[in-house]
């Protein structure tokens, strides 16, 4: 379970690198501009658009029952992922980024593997915040 850990972490930082990948791309590439520029909107014209902000907000709450449940740093880490999740779509918009959603669902991506990092470790009795009686 440890390599299994390990790999999900280096997925994790992947997308991390992921982000800025796009990020280089919309600068540099006309005809991806064009297509991100275009269904960016198009997807927030739409009706699953406009209520996008609902599913960090749901993550957070699955999050927060699983740092209540399990306490250990995983869970914890997951809890301050879907916080940061949450404000980055409460926060800023396409106006701002314009590969918003682009970002979104890499952060989305990388809070299903902490997600799955965490289903895979042990409750409260191994966690690090649990005291030894």
């Amino acid at each position: 379970m440890k390599i299994l850990r390990f790999v999900l972490h280096l997925l994790q930082m992947g997308l991390l690198y992921g982000i800025y990948l796009m990020r280089d791309l919309y600068a540099n590439h006309l005809g991806f501009m064009r297509n991100v520029s275009f269904y960016s909107h198009k997807f927030a014209e739409s009706p699953l658009g406009r209520q996008i902000f609902l599913l960090p907000l749901v993550l957070v709450i699955v999050a927060g029952w699983l740092a209540f449940k399990k306490r250990t740093i995983e869970s914890f880490l997951l809890l301050s992922m879907g916080l940061f999740f949450l404000g980055w779509q409460v926060g800023v918009g396409l106006e701002q980024i314009p590969i918003f959603y682009l970002v979104s669902g890499l952060l989305f991506l990388i809070f299903l593997l902490q997600l799955l990092i965490v289903l895979s470790k042990k409750g409260v009795h191994h966690g690090v915040f649990t005291r030894n009686y």
